[in-house]
């Protein structure tokens, strides 16, 4: 992996939701703190909490999350048992909570000062959280060690303005081409030739199957799956989206302009119609028409295999990185990740830190890729642990070397807002691409002068 990546997307905003209680036993009550709503930011002393004495009692401790699927839920609550049965000061207790709400019950809790004590969260605004006064800092008990143990572009993700180290990355991700290995064989392709866009759509084209007027196999559309029009315009830039290496807006260039129509041309071929329904079975969480053979490529993370192996076990696939814009350009991903951090005014953020560095551990790490399938940010996450000595997971690995990873200033904070509504007008058909991209500069322009 490479030891400074490029750019790491901010997510999209957090959605409002109904807030409810977190820690201890106030969980799941109809507190005050239930209604509470976060301003943009928590006033919180910087100082670390008091230690509460070592009384031989055990400490209990609370861990959000939102994993709760049968796939990844039951392997989170074996790690937690292993960090309780590791030691005795503490015990851990696992809470899932849906993706959608658990981001807002989180800052509603710290506001009200019962937060949880230790947090999962996204990798692309820990700098943010920090600033906002959000989250613990981690250095009164980071070692050299444990530092030293992280690819610096992740380690530097978790880092604050002031230097202060608030995270420890939990897993990350990249995006890569998966492809049916069937399908290319009965096409006559060879993945590895697949080097350009060009070359993309050409081997899409040989793929492609269609009777009459009904299409019985897509060869590839690169807007679905796990990959959208930002996937595009960051690997066509080589790393940079829509802002530059001095993040000034740079949404209507013509290398980006140049990106979006062959994007749209991809769509054309196939026709706006079938572009919509299968967006709409991806949307809804239908079957996967990669998994049951309709679509012969997709774009998706490096945590796809795991969905795989559930639904579509026998299925003999590979994967490939994105290919080049043009060739010299990169193939360059956008990728992001997850972290354990602490939340501001935990009770004992000397325990919490205890289970983040155990989850974070080469051995745990190792256990959760090989049960999850998500990726580890250490440096010596290497083909002797059991994860990393599978073919296809060091094919992904290879993919995550030219993956970006610069985390965007707070001023650009919540930018998709105002240009994702014009890209949606592109990619659906309702503005060609040039104008969708000219509205989209405009609104991005004007939204970053309005935060500075």
């Amino acid at each position: 992996m490479k030891k400074r990546g490029l750019a790491l997307l901010i997510s999209a905003a957090m959605m409002a939701a109904s807030l409810v209680g977190c820690g201890g036993k106030d969980t799941g009550t109809n507190s005050t703190a239930d209604n509470t709503t976060q301003d943009s930011t928590v006033q919180a002393d910087a100082e670390t909490p008091a230690q509460p004495a070592d009384n031989g009692e055990v400490v209990e401790l609370e861990f959000w999350g939102w994993w709760s699927s049968e796939a990844r839920k039951p392997h989170i609550e074996e790690m937690v048992k292993g960090f309780n049965e590791s030691q005795s000061k503490y015990h851990v207790t696992y809470v899932d909570i849906p993706f959608g709400d658990i981001f807002t019950k989180n800052i509603a809790q710290i506001a009200a000062g019962k937060p949880c004590d230790i947090m999962a969260n996204n990798m692309e605004e820990v700098r943010f959280r920090a600033s906002q006064g959000q989250v613990e800092a981690l250095d009164p008990f980071l070692t050299d060690d444990v530092k030293g143990a992280f690819y610096d572009q992740y380690l530097d993700a978790c880092t604050g303005e002031d230097g202060s180290v608030y995270a420890l990355p939990l897993s990350v991700d990249t995006r890569a081409i998966y492809y049916n290995k069937a399908h290319f064989a009965e096409a006559g392709i060879n993945p590895e030739d697949i080097q350009t866009w060009a070359d993309l759509e050409e081997a899409a084209i040989k793929l492609d199957k269609k009777n009459g007027d009904t299409w019985e196999r897509i060869g590839f559309i690169p807007v679905l799956g796990n990959g959208g029009v930002d996937t595009w315009v960051i690997n066509a830039n080589s790393g940079h989206g829509w802002f530059d290496e001095n993040f000034e807006p740079k949404v209507n260039t013509d290398v980006n302009k140049e990106a979006f129509q062959w994007i749209r041309n991809q769509i054309d071929r196939y026709g706006q119609a079938k572009y919509d329904e299968l967006a709409a079975v991806f949307a809804n969480g239908m079957q996967d028409p990669f998994a049951s053979g309709v679509m012969s490529m997709l774009v998706h993370t490096s945590a796809y295999p795991s969905s795989l192996k559930q639904n579509a076990p026998d299925l003999d696939y590979g994967v490939i990185p994105l290919p080049e814009f043009k060739e010299g350009t990169g193939h360059v991903a956008n990728g992001g990740g997850f972290v354990l951090e602490i939340p501001k005014g935990a009770k004992n953020p000397e325990g919490s830190y205890e289970f983040i560095k155990y989850v974070t551990s080469r051995e745990t790490q190792d256990f959760l890729s090989t049960n999850i399938g998500d990726f580890s940010a250490r440096n010596d996450f290497d083909d002797s642990t059991e994860f990393m000595s599978k073919p296809l997971n060091q094919d992904l690995a290879k993919c995550l070397n030219e993956t970006s990873t610069l985390v965007l200033p707070n001023e650009v904070k919540g930018y998709e807002t105002v240009v994702n509504p014009f890209i949606d007008e592109g990619t659906l058909g309702l503005s060609n691409t040039d104008d969708a991209l000219d509205k989209a500069q405009k609104a991005l322009v004007d939204y970053v002068n309005n935060n500075k």
